[in-house]
């Protein structure tokens, strides 16, 4: 006797930041039903030796960060939260930890909101011959 089971996913972990927003990915999932849990931890990852993250640098980023007074890495954790997405900060330094738990008594205004519209980073420490992506068109799966 076989039993066949089909489950649909209910929730997806992945990288997705005001950078790196994977819009056709959110919407798919949005569509499905599936909820998305954000992984946070690449934000910057000071160390990181098989991938270099600017995120945090990102001059729009630090705009609205220094506009609402709060750090670039908040900003990026509540554009998540605004997205609808459950968001996953990965920190080891007691201070930053802190501040990862000050997103949830404000929020990114409209006009700011506007202005991460579209993914702001290209990817191209992605893509390289031994990666799995050849070409940005791969990496981005037609969203740039």
């Amino acid at each position: 006797m076989s039993i066949c089971i089909s489950l649909l996913a209910s929730r997806k972990v992945l990288l997705c930041n005001p950078s790196w927003q994977q819009t056709v990915l959110r919407g798919f999932c949005k569509s499905k039903g599936v909820h998305l849990s954000v992984w946070y931890s690449l934000l910057g990852s000071p160390g990181t030796t098989w991938l270099t993250s600017d995120v945090l640098n990102n001059p729009i980023l630090g705009m609205v960060a220094e506009k609402l007074g709060k750090t670039p890495a908040q900003v990026a954790l509540r554009w998540g939260l605004k997205m609808g997405q459950s968001v996953l900060p990965k920190n080891t330094h007691e201070d930053m930890i802190k501040q990862n738990f000050d997103i949830f008594d404000w929020s990114i205004p409209d006009d700011m909101l506007s202005k991460f519209s579209g993914n702001l980073v290209r990817g191209m420490s992605f893509v390289h011959e031994t990666s799995p992506y050849k070409s940005l068109e791969q990496l981005w799966d037609g969203e740039i």
